[in-house]
């Protein structure tokens, strides 16, 4: 998941936001200003803006209304030091998803960000279901028959990926840009690295056929319900 943080200071609305979200597996970028964060609105393709309400050229819930104006459909969180009459309910009418007043807990705003990108993603909940195999997108969690999968960051934004656009084949360099959103993406290639690995810890849960490969277009998802235990398999995996 990456944002843009809209704000003077590169932190965002409090020393260590930027850090603490990134910790959370949320990633992050900066714009100082409106009009800066707008040009960068239209040409990345942001999971959400979360911006302060004062900014040196506008207001937050300006950046709300000139999005949706300019086409740019990406989710906006407002954040404020405070709020006076009537600010939240202008802020929401102007196209806003969200208005957060800080300092707030992080693992709070953490959680406000991923339940906003999943509803507009068409998901009500944290926790998605394939057959047997859950994803909890909150506690960044894999199950597999209610047991704990172990997984590493990418292997988890892969079927992260996988499950949000079920349905869906994905190619390697949609893979690939989703978990890296254009910081420093490896070869095409890596992908295969990943999911290699990822496919050999599903296979030991039991799972081995919930990645489909289409050849020579890409990858989906497999409904694993019926899909038996290989004899003597183990399924509570180490990372």
């Amino acid at each position: 998941m990456l944002i843009l943080m809209i704000g003077s200071e590169p932190t965002g609305y409090g020393d260590g936001m930027s850090a603490a979200l990134r910790q959370r597996g949320i990633r992050n970028e900066h714009a100082a200003s409106g009009a800066h964060a707008l040009e960068m609105a239209r040409t990345t393709a942001y999971d959400l803006l979360m911006t302060d309400m004062l900014l040196p050229d506008m207001l937050g819930d300006d950046i709300a209304g000139t999005a949706r104006r300019m086409g740019v459909n990406t989710p906006v969180m407002i954040v404020a030091t405070g709020a006076t009459p009537g600010m939240r309910a202008r802020a929401l009418d102007m196209g806003a998803d969200d208005f957060v007043l800080v300092p707030c807990d992080y693992d709070e705003i953490a959680a406000r960000i991923r339940a906003i990108v999943r509803r507009r993603q068409g998901h009500s909940h944290s926790a998605l279901s394939v057959g047997c195999v859950q994803l909890n997108l909150e506690k960044r969690e894999l199950r597999v028959r209610g047991v704990k999968v172990s997984v590493s960051r990418r292997e988890f934004s892969v079927l992260e990926l996988l499950f949000l656009k079920q349905g869906t084949i994905l190619d390697k360099a949609a893979i690939v840009s989703y978990i890296y959103r254009g910081i420093d993406e490896p070869d095409i290639k890596s992908i295969d690295v990943v999911m290699c690995r990822l496919r050999k810890k599903l296979n030991n849960a039991g799972v081995g056929s919930l990645i489909s490969t289409v050849w020579g277009c890409g990858y989906t998802l497999q409904d694993t319900q019926d899909e038996a235990l290989p004899s003597g398999a183990p399924i509570q995996l180490v990372a």
